[in-house]
């Protein structure tokens, strides 16, 4: 009986008791749970609701991964610097290079944006004023589908 049940255990959980392994369902919790659900299944010293909707957010999850990032990042253009630099002023050199290169790169991305922002403002400001006449007509005609000629 021990080399049948021992057979029918997973593969993949070895080390685990045999009752271990008789399967249930395990429901994922939803991304944010409803008011009344939150008080009721945590117990009272859990309850702060800002704090849960605030760790599951997808902004804080971005915050944090961006940190990570540019620790690591900071990290590996700190070992990059010469060992006669001190750790924490190629640390802080690193930083200052890449803020700098961060905002040229922003600069650039909105100049591009408000330049052409101005230059459909004027293509339809100079579209306009040439085409005045026959706005006019359309403007003044009673039904504006149909035209006078």
């Amino acid at each position: 009986m021990a080399a049948a049940s021992t057979a029918l255990r997973p593969l993949f959980l070895p080390h685990l008791p045999i009752a271990a392994t008789v399967p249930f369902r395990l429901h994922p919790p939803p991304l944010l749970l409803p008011l009344r659900s939150l008080r009721i299944s945590l117990p009272p010293s859990r309850s702060r609701l800002s704090t849960v909707v605030f760790a599951q957010s997808n902004l804080f999850k971005v915050v944090q991964t961006s940190w990570r990032i540019g620790k690591d990042v900071t990290e590996a253009g700190a070992n990059l610097v010469p060992d006669s630099i001190p750790r924490p002023i190629a640390r802080i050199g690193i930083i200052t290079v890449a803020v700098t290169i961060a905002l040229f790169i922003l600069k650039s991305f909105v100049s591009t944006v408000f330049f052409v922002l101005a230059m459909m403002g004027l293509v339809y400001f100079v579209f306009v004023s040439l085409n005045t006449d026959e706005l006019s007509i359309v403007a003044s005609s009673p039904h504006p589908t149909r035209r006078k000629h």
